[in-house]
C-alpha cells in the first residue's frame, strides 16, 4: 500500500526528535546539578542572598519577582532563574512571585544559596490572559476575556469542553439543534456575541462563517478537534471577545477566539494520572404529543378520509379499511413507535497520562478513549487518541514538541427518528408469526406502507472514520532576561472516509425497478494544513512604575483540501454491500471531485503599556494577505486600541472606598476580519457540459462568475466594560457592552435566469450588532481556614442586530423563502426577525382564518405583500443561575439556564396540527389536531376547521413566545484527604457525579429533536494520581 509522503516525513521527524531528547537526558541532568553547585560555590560570606527559582516542571522561571519584605527591595530572576539580592540582616523574609504561580514566602540566610519551586496556581489563571501569542497580566490588560481552568470545565460536566464553556460564559452561545438534538455525530453551531456574517457563503470544506477561531497550543485548530479533545488534557480555555484581545489574529478573529492550552508534563519522579467516567444517557421525549390509535382513527374519520364520492366500489374499500383498523384497535392495538429505535446509552471515557523528567528534559505520554452510545440504536461515536509531549532545555534554548494522533469512528442510524414518529399507532409491529413485517399495510387505495422496524433490521449502514495526525514544534530562546525569541511550526493532516449503504430490500424501493434497488455512497476527504510563525517578545519594568511589553511576529499558513466520492445503485441483495456488485452509477450520476487551496500570510505587532499599574493601554496592528479574496483586494490591515483604568490603585479609592478590592474600567476599538469562506469564491470557474458537445468536443459552461474586487469582510468592534470586586472579594462583577459593525458584508446576489447563473458574490451592505453580557458571583460564606465556601452565580446575555445598505439586492432570496421560511433580509430589520402576515385568529362562524393587512383591515385572502415583522427568534435575555457549595473535600453545585422572550415559529403546530392533507393522514399527528381545531359554528378555536384539508399559509398564528428554564448541570463530588489517599499509595483522588440537561420547562409545546431526539445524562467520574 502506498503511504502518504507527508505522514512519512512527520513520523521520521518525530522519531529523530524523540531519540535526540532521550539521549540528552543524562547529560542534561548532570548540567543541572553542575549549575546548582556553581551557584553555591560563587556564594560569598557577605550579605548577599542567592538562589534559583524553578517551576514544578523543573524549568527555571525567567523574570520571577523576588522581594525583600523587610526593606521592600527587589529583583527579578535572569535567564537561568537565578537571582541575587542584598540583605540587611543574616536572616530575611523573601516573597517570590510569578504570573500563574502561587507566591511563596520563605526565610533566607545571607551567604547561602537557596532553591525555590513555585507551584501552579489554578486561581491565578484568572490573573493572566493567554492569547495564544503572548500571555498578559489580567490587571494590565484592556481586552474582554474569560479564562477557565480544566478543573472549572470539569465542575460542570465531563462530556466535552464545548458544553462546559456554554454553561460558564454567557457570550459563548451553543445553538440548540431542534432537528438533530443530541446526535453525537453532529458538531454544534457556535457563536460568540452573535452573528457577523451572512450564511451560505461557504463550500463543503470551509467552516461556518459565524464560527469563532480555535487556537490549540498556539496553532489554529478546528471545531472537530476541540470537540473531540479529551477534557482531561485541557489546562485552560480562554475566550477572547473584543477587538483588543482578538485583533492580533487579524483577518480570522471577527467572530471571537477560543484559546486552548493543554496540560504540560511536570518534572520529578514518574507520575501516572488516570481519569475515567461513565455516563448513562436516556432520550427526552417530553416534547412529543402524538395521538394514540383510537384518536388517530377518529381524526381520520372527521377529516373525511374514509368517504368517497367516486364509486360504490371505492366506498366499500374505504369502509373495509376503516372496519379492519377499528377492529384492531378494539382488540388492543395501540403501538407506541417512539420507543422502538431508542435505547439507554452507556458511555465511558478513560484518560491515562504519564509524565516526569528532569530540569533539562520533560516528557509526557498519554492515551485516551471516549466511547459514546447515542440514544438511538446504531448511533455510536468512538474517539481514540494518543499524545507525546516533549520538552528539552539546554542553556537559554528550549524545544517543545507535541504530537497527537486521534481516530474517530462513527455509526449513524439508517432510519430517521421522524419515520417512527410518523408511523400510525393502529398498525401492528409484528405479523401473526411474531416476525417484523416488511409492510404495515398494502391496499389499492393507500398503497404500500413501509415498516421502519423492518428497514432498521436490514444490512444497511452509514459509517465514517477520521484520522487526524498533528505535530507542533516550538523553539524558544532568551538571549537576555527581558527578550524571548520564539519559532513555531505546526503540521496537521486529516483523512476522513464515509460509507452509506441502503439495502435493496428497504421499503423505499418497493415500487422501484429491480435494477435500481439499493444504493451505495462513498466519500473521502483529505486535508493537510501547515502553519509557521516567528515571534520576538520583549517585556520590561522600569522603576516599578512603567510596565510595557511588545511582540513582533510573522505568520504563514496553507491548507490543502481534497474531497471526492461516488454513488452507485442496483444491488442484487442486502448481503452484497460492495460497489462492485452494483449495476452502475446512480441515474445521471458520476464521480465527484473537489479540491481547494487556501493560503495566508501576515505580519503583526502587539504591545501593552501600564503606568503605575493604574493607566493602561494595549495596541495591535496586523497586515493580512489571503488567497480567498479578489486578486485586487488580497491584503488588508487590521488594528485595535484598548484603554483601561485601574481605579482600585487610586488613592481616593483606597482611602475612601475600602470595600472595593478591584475596580477596572476598560474600553477598546478595532477591526478584526473574517475569512471562513469558500477558497474559490472570488474566482471565475467553468464546468464541462455533457449535454452540449459537437465535433470539436465538449463545451465548457460558466458555473461561477469571479470578482477580482471582492473585499475582505471586517468588523468595527467597540467594547466598554468593567471588572469589579468588593466586600473582601465576596462580590465579583464583570460587565461588557459591545457594538459591532460588519462592513462590507459578503453576499451572494441572485441573478435573473437570462444571466445563466443563479448568483454572484459581491460586497454589499452592513450588519450592526450590539449587546450586553454580565457575570455576577457572590460568596455567602468564604472561610479558607475551615475550607468552607458557598457562592451564587448568575450570567446574562442581551443582543440585537440589524441590516443596512442592502436595498432590494436580496429580493430574489426573499421571494424564494416566502413559502419556505420566515427569514427575510431587509434594511433596518434584524436577520433573526420573523416575517409573516398577521392573523386575527379563527372566525368562530365558519372556522376560517382572518388575516390583518398592513392598513389594519381584515381579510380572508392571504397575500405575501402584507408581510410584517411579528417576532424575533433571539431571546430578550438568556443566561444561567447557579450555586456552589464546598466544605473540606465535599462539593455540590447546580446551574440552571433561562431564556426569556424569544418568539418561535412552531413547526409542530404548522405541519402536525394544520396543513394535514390526505397524504398527511398516512402519518401520525399532534393531539391538538383532534382536540383544538374548529368543528362547529360558535367554537372558539385556535386552529381552523377540522374538515379543511387545504394548505394553510404561514401566519403569526403559529408564532409563539417561549420562556424556558432547564437544569443544565448538577454536580456533587468529594476529594479524598491526602493522608488517606497516601495510605493507598495515591497522591490524590477525587470522585464526581453529574446530571446534565435533566429537565426542561417551556411555555410552549413544540417538538424538539425531530430527526434525532434530545437526551438527558447522568455521569460518574473518578480521577487519581500515582
Amino acid at each position: 500500500m502506498k503511504t502518504n509522503p507527508t505522514l512519512r516525513r512527520t513520523s521520521r521527524t518525530l522519531f529523530l526528535l524523540f531519540l535526540f531528547c532521550a539521549l540528552s537526558v543524562q547529560l542534561t541532568a548532570q548540567n543541572a546539578d553542575k549549575k546548582i553547585n556553581e551557584t553555591s560555590t560563587k556564594t560569598n560570606k557577605g550579605n548577599i542572598i542567592r538562589g534559583v527559582v524553578y517551576d514544578t516542571d523543573g524549568l527555571p522561571l525567567i523574570g520571577a519577582t523576588v522581594r525583600n519584605l523587610q526593606n521592600q527591595s527587589g529583583t527579578v530572576t535572569n535567564n537561568d532563574g537565578v537571582f541575587t539580592l542584598a540583605g540587611t540582616k543574616e536572616s530575611v523574609r523573601l516573597l517570590i512571585s510569578y504570573i500563574g504561580k502561587k507566591p511563596q514566602e520563605i526565610r533566607a540566610t545571607t551567604g547561602k544559596s537557596i532553591k525555590v519551586i513555585l507551584e501552579d496556581d489554578n486561581s491565578a489563571l484568572k490573573e493572566v490572559v493567554v492569547t495564544g501569542i503572548v500571555t498578559k497580566k489580567k490587571d494590565t490588560f484592556t481586552g474582554s476575556s474569560a479564562t477557565f481552568s480544566g478543573e472549572e470545565l470539569k465542575s460542570v460536566g465531563v462530556q466535552n469542553p464545548i458544553a462546559s464553556l456554554k454553561t460558564l460564559d454567557p457570550s459563548f452561545n451553543v445553538l440548540d439543534n431542534d432537528l438533530f438534538g443530541s446526535d453525537p455525530n453532529r458538531l454544534p453551531n457556535i457563536e460568540i456575541r452573535g452573528k457577523s456574517s451572512m450564511l451560505g457563503m461557504r463550500d463543503e470544506l470551509s467552516e461556518d462563517p459565524n464560527q469563532p477561531l480555535f487556537i490549540l497550543d498556539g496553532f489554529e485548530s478546528s471545531l472537530a478537534a476541540i470537540y473531540n479533545l479529551d477534557i482531561n488534557r485541557i489546562a485552560s480555555m480562554t475566550i477572547l471577545k473584543d477587538a483588543a484581545s482578538t485583533a492580533i489574529y487579524g483577518s480570522k478573529a471577527a467572530n471571537g477566539v477560543v484559546v486552548v492550552e493543554t496540560v504540560k508534563p511536570k518534572a520529578g519522579q514518574l507520575r501516572l494520572n488516570y481519569s475515567g467516567s461513565m455516563d448513562v444517557s436516556f432520550p427526552d421525549l417530553s416534547s412529543y404529543n402524538l395521538m394514540n390509535s383510537e384518536e388517530k382513527l377518529r381524526f381520520e374519520q372527521m377529516m373525511g378520509k374514509y368517504t368517497s364520492n367516486n364509486s360504490i366500489e371505492e366506498m366499500i374499500s374505504y369502509d373495509n379499511i376503516y372496519q379492519k383498523r377499528l377492529a384492531d384497535i378494539q382488540s388492543g392495538v395501540d403501538t407506541y413507535w417512539l420507543s422502538e429505535p431508542l435505547r439507554t446509552g452507556i458511555n465511558h471515557r478513560h484518560s491515562l497520562y504519564v509524565d516526569g523528567g528532569s530540569e533539562g528534559f520533560l516528557f509526557g505520554l498519554g492515551v485516551n478513549y471516549n466511547g459514546v452510545e447515542g440514544v438511538m440504536k446504531k448511533s455510536q461515536r468512538d474517539v481514540m487518541g494518543a499524545n507525546i509531549d516533549l520538552t528539552y532545555r539546554v542553556g537559554r534554548l528550549q524545544f517543545t514538541n507535541k504530537f497527537t494522533a486521534q481516530q474517530t469512528k462513527t455509526d449513524n442510524p439508517i432510519v430517521s427518528f421522524s419515520e417512527y414518529a410518523a408511523a400510525n399507532p393502529y398498525f401492528k409491529k409484528y405479523d401473526e408469526e411474531g416476525k417484523v413485517s416488511k409492510l404495515l399495510d398494502n391496499n389499492r387505495i393507500e398503497g404500500a406502507v413501509g415498516n421502519p422496524l423492518y428497514n432498521d433490521s436490514q444490512n444497511s449502514r452509514n459509517e465514517g472514520k477520521d484520522l487526524m495526525l498533528s505535530n507542533f514544534l516550538i523553539a524558544e530562546y532568551s538571549p537576555i532576561t527581558d527578550l524571548k525569541l520564539r519559532a513555531r511550526f505546526g503540521l496537521t493532516h486529516t483523512n476522513s472516509k464515509g460509507d452509506n449503504f441502503i439495502s435493496p430490500d428497504d421499503t423505499r424501493y418497493e415500487t422501484v425497478n429491480i435494477l435500481k434497488r439499493g444504493s451505495y455512497g462513498h466519500s473521502e476527504m483529505e486535508q493537510t494544513r501547515y502553519e509557521g510563525e516567528a515571534t520576538a517578545i520583549y517585556a520590561k519594568v522600569l522603576k516599578e512604575a512603567h510596565r510595557f511589553n511588545v511582540a513582533l511576529g510573522a505568520n504563514i499558513s496553507e491548507q490543502k483540501s481534497l474531497t471526492q466520492g461516488y454513488s452507485a445503485s442496483g444491488f442484487p441483495s442486502g448481503d452484497f454491500t460492495y460497489p462492485s456488485f452494483s449495476n452502475g452509477y446512480t441515474e445521471g450520476g458520476r464521480p465527484s471531485y473537489y479540491e481547494s487551496v487556501s493560503r495566508s500570510v501576515s505580519a503583526y505587532m502587539t504591545g501593552g503599556y501600564s503606568l503605575l499599574d493604574r493607566y493602561l493601554m494595549d495596541v495591535s496592528y496586523r497586515v493580512n494577505g489571503a488567497s480567498v479574496f479578489g486578486s485586487n483586494k488580497k491584503y488588508i490591515n487590521t488594528w485595535s486600541v484598548g484603554l483601561g483604568w485601574n481605579l482600585h490603585n487610586e488613592k481616593f479609592i483606597r482611602d475612601n472606598l475600602r470595600f472595593i478590592n478591584y475596580f477596572k474600567i476598560r474600553g477598546s476599538v478595532g477591526n478584526p476580519g473574517n475569512m471562513n469562506y469558500s477558497s474559490s469564491m472570488s474566482l471565475t470557474t467553468f464546468r464541462y457540459s455533457y449535454a452540449a458537445y459537437n465535433y470539436f468536443g465538449l463545451s465548457s459552461v460558466l458555473s461561477q462568475l469571479g470578482n477580482d474586487d471582492l473585499k475582505w469582510q471586517t468588523t468595527l468592534d467597540k467594547n466598554i466594560g468593567l471588572d469589579l470586586t468588593m466586600f473582601n472579594n465576596r462580590l465579583v462583577l464583570t460587565l461588557d457592552y459591545y457594538h459591532k459593525t460588519t462592513d462590507p458584508l459578503l453576499i451572494g446576489i441572485g441573478l435573473p435566469s437570462s444571466a445563466g447563473l443563479t448568483s454572484y458574490n459581491t460586497n454589499l451592505g452592513k450588519q450592526i450588532s450590539k449587546g450586553f453580557t454580565g457575570i455576577a458571583q457572590y460568596y455567602i460564606f468564604r472561610d479558607f481556614n475551615k475550607r468552607l465556601t458557598w457562592s451564587v452565580r448568575g450570567t446574562i446575555r442581551l443582543a440585537s442586530s440589524k441590516l443596512d445598505g442592502i436595498g432590494n439586492a436580496l429580493e430574489k432570496l426573499n421571494k424564494y423563502g416566502q413559502s419556505r421560511s420566515t427569514v427575510r433580509y431587509y434594511d433596518g430589520a434584524d436577520p433573526d426577525d420573523i416575517w409573516t402576515v398577521r392573523s386575527a385568529g379563527i372566525d368562530p362562524a365558519n372556522g376560517r382564518e382572518l388575516f390583518i393587512k398592513k392598513d389594519g383591515t381584515y381579510t380572508y385572502d392571504f397575500s405575501y405583500d402584507e408581510e410584517v415583522i411579528v417576532g424575533n427568534t433571539r431571546p430578550n435575555a438568556e443566561g444561567t443561575i447557579g450555586s456552589n457549595f464546598g466544605y473540606k473535600g465535599f462539593t455540590v453545585g447546580a446551574t440552571f439556564r433561562y431564556r426569556m422572550g424569544a418568539e418561535t415559529f412552531n413547526n409542530a403546530v404548522y405541519s402536525k396540527v394544520e396543513n394535514i392533507g390526505m397524504a398527511g393522514l398516512t402519518k401520525n399527528q399532534d393531539k391538538r389536531a383532534l382536540y383544538n381545531r374548529w368543528q362547529k359554528p360558535g367554537d372558539i378555536a385556535q386552529f381552523k376547521n377540522i374538515a379543511d384539508a387545504t394548505n394553510t399559509p404561514m401566519s403569526s398564528r403559529f408564532v409563539q413566545k417561549e420562556n424556558t428554564l432547564s437544569l443544565e448541570s448538577f454536580q456533587i463530588g468529594y476529594e479524598f484527604d491526602p493522608q488517606l489517599a497516601g495510605k493507598l499509595g495515591i497522591s490524590g483522588m477525587r470522585i464526581n457525579a453529574y446530571m446534565n440537561n435533566i429537565f426542561r420547562l417551556s411555555t410552549i409545546k413544540e417538538e424538539r429533536g425531530t430527526s434525532y431526539p434530545f437526551a438527558r445524562s447522568v455521569s460518574l467520574a473518578l480521577s487519581f494520581t500515582l
